[in-house]
């Protein structure tokens, strides 16, 4: 069992919202209907990362025979969608794990990579917003990750020192980035499996945000 920390710090996507399947599954749709070949391998390689560098890559791949504009909103139109049907979940434990840390006084951030406008509509619309202390989203950051910048910051705002604060990721990305700003780091793998770099990086990989709240003493 680890103590000692401060502070807890969660990436979103695929980590509290059971979401990166139905954002494959939306980008895919989109793609097929555009003509996109690729899409999937696509969408696969730029999880974790924010709205600018995804674009970015978007752009070098595909062109401006689809507007990476355009390709958005449909995306997020249809994701919006699935989550107001209730398609779309919080991971098994999430609400668990918030629950107790808040109950234990802990301070605790999310840092996404999502936009702040989505961020905050989505963890509403799953119950999650009064149990996150502060929210670090992707358009208020100048580098995405792999670059820790966004944890560095999201620990920065909590006033705890990121040697004491726990992070938990599920994307390579992710792992990247929570290990170089100096947190506690936890893969709770997802899409992806846990590899041979982020087996090295992670401090902890457990299969679910249970195993993890067992491993930290928080049940």
């Amino acid at each position: 069992m680890q103590t000692g920390f401060k502070g807890f710090i969660f990436d979103m996507d695929g980590l509290l919202i059971d979401s990166e399947r139905a954002v494959l599954q939306c980008w895919e749709m989109i793609g097929k209907e555009n003509n996109l070949a690729g899409i999937h391998e696509f969408a696969l390689s730029v999880i974790g990362q924010n709205s600018e560098a995804t674009n970015n890559r978007f752009i070098e791949l595909y062109g401006n025979d689809l507007p990476v504009e355009l390709f958005r909103k449909q995306t997020r139109d249809r994701f919006k969608q699935m989550l107001e049907q209730g398609r779309i979940e919080l991971k098994p434990y999430a609400m668990d794990i918030l629950k107790a840390l808040k109950s234990k006084g802990y301070k605790v951030a999310l840092a996404s990579s999502t936009s702040r406008a989505s961020v905050e509509y989505e963890m509403d619309v799953l119950g999650t917003l009064p149990y996150l202390d502060v929210l670090v989203c992707g358009d208020e950051v100048t580098r995405s990750k792999p670059d820790p910048e966004i944890f560095i910051l999201a620990a920065s705002k909590l006033g705890v020192e990121p040697g004491l604060c726990c992070g938990f990721e599920d994307s390579y990305n992710g792992i990247k980035a929570c290990k170089a700003a100096g947190l506690y780091t936890v893969m709770v793998p997802d899409i992806l499996p846990s590899n041979e770099e982020t087996d090295r990086l992670a401090d902890l990989i457990v299969p679910d945000l249970g195993k993890a709240m067992d491993y930290l003493g928080l049940n």
